[in-house]
């Protein structure tokens, strides 16, 4: 996925945000022109977008980054069209960026998705 393959959301986000030195002194620019830092709020951005949810029957969509802890599997609404969030973690993984996803740190794998406070979450 190039720069200009990013859902809108994200292009928003790095027009309103991008083109200033990043923060981390040590983020060097990746292959693929952005920067893991960059990578990082798209990504959440994205997340945060697609965690929206009304009810809990909405939360079904998982998104697997991790074989070994369930609960660090990002959950969105079965209405989120996830591709780009999908396109972009694998571009930022294969760039060397070591993305977080929030995990809650216990890796229940009882754990059910719910809709709390609106956004699709562990519970």
């Amino acid at each position: 996925m190039l720069a200009s393959d990013l859902s809108p959301m994200a292009m928003t986000f790095l027009a309103m945000c991008g083109g200033s030195p990043s923060p981390y002194p040590d983020d060097d620019m990746t292959s693929t022109g952005i920067r893991c830092s960059e990578y990082q709020m798209m990504i959440d951005i994205e997340k945060e977008f697609g965690q929206a949810c009304s009810t809990s029957a909405q939360c079904d969509q998982v998104i697997e980054v991790s074989d070994s802890c369930p609960t660090a599997n990002p959950v969105v609404s079965i209405s989120y069209d996830a591709v780009h969030l999908i396109d972009m973690i694998e571009e930022a993984e294969m760039a060397g960026c070591d993305i977080d996803y929030g995990s809650r740190g216990d890796c229940d794998s009882d754990a059910e998705p719910v809709c709390f406070f609106g956004s699709c979450t562990w519970e």
